[in-house]
């Protein structure tokens, strides 16, 4: 499961985001060397981490943080667009509008690559599929962004098609290129296949998860039950949370989200007449 965090349910992610931008700054500023990032008490922050910005966010079991990604939509600015034309060839598109997101601050943490053993670097292609199912249900049909150039080799071999927008440039940390990937569904299909996924991996939290679970360690918990087929039955309680979890991963509509809250709304009326 990734954690799609937006400015409607950032509220219950405190401790989470600052961990974000905490990690940000170990891996930009600490081990990337990018010594021209803000620091703020700690974490790494910039002027795109504004209202508009979504957070994937990976944890394990224990909500600890493994992987982070950052998408922005560009309609007004766009960081690779406004701050680094030259790394756009002329007879490109437009990388801003409606129907391109920008993808920055891809990140995975000390704790998750010391894990040792097969599906080393999932979390990743989670994130990026995550990225991908938020972006198709809202018609964004492009992502940019901006590549060093020494992660290109095993960008080039994964399942996701990245194309450079230009000739690749020094900059003061090594050689940079502006980057960007077409959107389909067939692409976000064959990730999933790459990572053993059939449906959704992304799942927006609100306060009917909280109010139904308890916590964000106990929401990812049934998500994941969700996901994953169960050979031992759970209580009743369970196994119809679990299936209307299932239910929201797959629903686009918002009418999973409507049922919760008319339920909520009739339970509560019956304690208060009880």
């Amino acid at each position: 499961m990734i954690h799609i965090v937006t400015s409607e349910n950032r509220h219950l992610y405190g401790p989470q985001l600052w961990a974000m931008h905490e990690q940000r700054r170990l891996q930009c500023v600490e081990k990337n060397g990018w010594v021209d990032l803000v620091v703020l008490e700690g974490g790494e922050v910039d002027d795109f981490d504004d209202a508009q910005a979504i957070y994937l966010l990976g944890f394990d079991d224990e909500m600890r943080l493994e992987v982070g990604l950052r998408l922005h939509p560009t309609e007004d600015r766009c960081m690779l667009a406004d701050k680094f034309p030259h790394l756009i060839a002329p007879d490109e598109t437009p990388k801003k509008g409606p129907e391109v997101w920008e993808a920055t601050r891809l990140f995975t943490t000390e704790l998750y690559r010391a894990k040792k053993g097969p599906g080393r670097g999932l979390r990743v292609f989670e994130a990026w599929a995550a990225a991908m199912e938020l972006a198709l249900v809202n018609g964004v049909e492009r992502f940019v962004g901006m590549i060093d150039m020494s992660l290109y080799p095993g960008i080039m071999n994964s399942p996701i098609d990245t194309r450079l927008v230009g000739l690749p440039r020094p900059y003061a940390f090594g050689v940079v290129a502006g980057s960007e990937i077409a959107l389909s569904p067939e692409l976000l299909d064959r990730v999933r296949e790459a990572i053993c996924q059939e449906g959704p991996i992304g799942y927006h939290v609100d306060a009917l998860d909280l109010r139904a679970f308890g916590s964000l360690a106990a929401v990812q918990r049934q998500v994941v039950r969700a996901l994953v087929p169960q050979i031992d039955t759970g209580s009743a309680r369970d196994e119809s949370l679990a299936a209307e979890t299932l239910y929201r991963l797959h629903d686009t509509t918002g009418r999973a989200r409507r049922i919760w809250a008319d339920r909520t709304s009739t339970i509560a009326q019956s304690s208060l007449n009880g």
